[in-house]
């Protein structure tokens, strides 16, 4: 979820609602599924067939924490940003008919188990049913019906003035994007040399260049060999970043053989950036 943006508990919702209706075949024409607060008043004010639920809770799902930094390279910076947290919504789902078959409730327990049947099929949302907004956190969102204790549903009913009643506990586990970026400069160059105890001069003195190619749509080229004009070579990861043992200055011109059997020569400007598109054509 985006950060102060309110809208995205209701699109998780409504997207469960819409998942419900499909796979636990509900008639949407007669009953209806909503996220209210089940007062007394509010369920003698029901007027048809109603699946709730009831969020009561929300924190974070600490054992999914992520602490690292996901890095996107911009030209001439690295741009990092804090994964998202995981957070769970946790929900008491009841089922409010105005009349009964009988006095047994059939009718409650024949949609609560349909509920049910629906819910446990999808421990992991398709990633059809993810709203869009919460696809481009590439996070998956998590469902799991809680043992009964897990959530003290007697407490909620208590608090709401209700009778207990069947009913399930429903978690939801969305990602919250809490937009904490940081800004650092792309590192070109590396310098490193190793001395031998007791000699001022270095026994290897290595320095290593970084660069970064890409098609001309910006997307990143892996699995390539590039070839320096000084002889140094290597291959481009998932990333499309190659570490040449040469230094930058020296570098005139690459020599790129791409995995889709292209080989093409790209021309490198004294004080250019590292970040590098390749032409169309391949020349």
């Amino acid at each position: 979820m985006k950060e102060g943006d309110p809208r995205l508990i209701s699109d998780v919702q409504d997207a469960l609602k819409a998942l419900l209706y499909r796979e636990a075949n509900l008639p949407a024409d007669a009953l209806d599924i909503r996220f209210a607060t089940p007062t007394s008043a509010w369920v003698s004010g029901l007027t048809r067939p109603t699946v709730n639920f009831f969020l009561h809770d929300i924190r974070e799902n600490t054992a999914l924490r992520r602490m690292e930094h996901q890095m996107v390279l911009e030209r001439n910076a690295a741009v990092e940003t804090l994964a998202p947290r995981r957070m769970d919504l946790r929900y008491v789902v009841m089922v409010f008919f105005k009349s009964q078959v009988d006095e047994f409730g059939r009718n409650e327990w024949n949609v609560l188990w349909r509920v049910l049947a629906a819910l446990m099929r999808h421990d992991t949302w398709p990633e059809g049913d993810v709203p869009a907004n919460l696809r481009a956190l590439d996070t998956d969102v998590l469902g799991q019906v809680a043992q009964p204790d897990a959530n003290r549903p007697s407490e909620v009913f208590s608090g709401l003035g209700l009778t207990m009643r069947p009913h399930l506990t429903y978690t939801l586990t969305v990602p919250l994007d809490l937009a904490v970026t940081r800004h650092a400069p792309l590192v070109l160059e590396r310098d490193m040399r190793l001395f031998q105890s007791g000699d001022d001069t270095p026994a290897v003195d290595l320095v290593r260049s970084t660069w970064q190619l890409s098609d001309v749509d910006g997307r990143p080229l892996a699995d390539a060999m590039v070839r320096a004009n000084t002889g140094a070579r290597g291959f481009t990861d998932s990333r499309g970043l190659v570490h040449l043992n040469t230094p930058r200055d020296a570098v005139t011109h690459l020599q790129v053989m791409a995995a889709d059997g292209r080989t093409l020569h790209l021309p490198v400007l004294p004080g250019g950036p590292p970040l590098l598109a390749l032409p169309q054509d391949g020349s």
